[in-house]
């Protein structure tokens, strides 16, 4: 399997680890995990009754247009702990405790090594905010049956809130990162790369010194597409301000610095501007066009 490492260096990219053997999505069973709520409504809602707040198998996409043309299934160590026994036992078969044991082994051989990369591009440990395993998982299924099966939008350009994202491809193309020297111009990753993406808390943590990277998802239309993506963030509650000893590269606002916010008030921040992109929360504001990136941006440069 082919393995990139984009953005986790003030240069931008850094060569990743290849996988091991056995670490491979298991695209088979998510396409089923997918297909079962589905074509089972009940099981549907009974998986999201387990996380009433957000949801976890999402498919807005089947009544907008606009939105992001893609259906996810959004797990979490935490969150999975919710879902009934009764649940699990009707998604067994079709791809669920396969989705979880890989994640798990994502969780274990990959983490830790790309820790210990940033650790040694900035000169400061992140594990000091990295102790509790604020992870997220998520299923990506781009699929031939939404809104718009012509649109070509699978997933509108953004930067990722957390430290670090993994994303494994099941070998279809799509997945584009924006030239860090030309902001605009999009760069197609391969079909069969594992990417490794810096985002926002990382920039933060690391002072500047490491870069976040915008990217995308194309659709081709009448192909279905899958991913799955491993997030890694800071600790919910640590305070999100530049570790001691980094360099700085750019001054952050005084907010940033003195650490007045923490990360979650952060993710919130963000996360309004993804669930509307995503279809998943409505806009308080019908007139707001400021970007994910735009509003972060101004939240944290000086």
């Amino acid at each position: 399997m082919a393995t990139t490492a984009a953005s986790l260096s003030s240069h931008g990219v850094e060569p990743a680890v290849p996988a091991p053997p056995h670490v491979k999505a298991p695209f088979d069973a998510s396409r089923r995990l997918f297909d079962h709520p589905r074509a089972n409504a009940e099981n549907a809602s009974s998986l999201n009754a387990a996380y009433p707040k957000r949801g976890i198998f999402k498919t807005a996409a089947m009544n907008n247009a606009t939105s992001d043309q893609k259906f996810t299934i959004d797990l979490s160590p935490a969150r999975n702990g919710r879902i009934t026994e009764a649940v699990r036992e009707k998604l067994a078969g079709d791809g669920f405790n396969e989705v979880l044991d890989f994640f798990q082994d994502v969780n274990s051989t990959y983490v830790a090594q790309i820790m210990s990369i940033m650790h040694e591009l900035i000169g400061a440990d992140l594990s000091q905010v990295h102790k509790t395993g604020n992870l997220n998982y998520r299923l990506c299924d781009y699929n031939t049956d939404t809104a718009d099966p012509t649109s070509d939008n699978g997933c509108g350009a953004h930067t990722d809130h957390g430290t670090f994202t993994i994303i494994f491809q099941d070998g279809t193309s799509g997945l584009e990162i924006e030239h860090a020297e030309q902001p605009g111009l999009w760069v197609p990753v391969p079909g069969d790369a594992t990417v490794v993406l810096a985002g926002w808390c990382a920039v933060i943590l690391s002072e500047g010194n490491i870069r976040a990277t915008r990217h995308r998802v194309r659709r081709t239309p009448g192909v279905r597409r899958l991913s799955a993506v491993l997030f890694v963030a800071p600790d919910v509650e640590a305070t999100l301000r530049p570790l001691k000893d980094v360099k700085v590269v750019r001054p952050f606002t005084k907010k940033v610095t003195n650490g007045q916010s923490d990360v979650e008030e952060f993710k919130e921040v963000m996360g309004k501007k993804w669930r509307r992109r995503e279809s998943n929360e409505k806009s308080d504001d019908g007139n707001d066009m400021e970007t994910q990136d735009s509003e972060i941006e101004r939240f944290i440069w000086a």
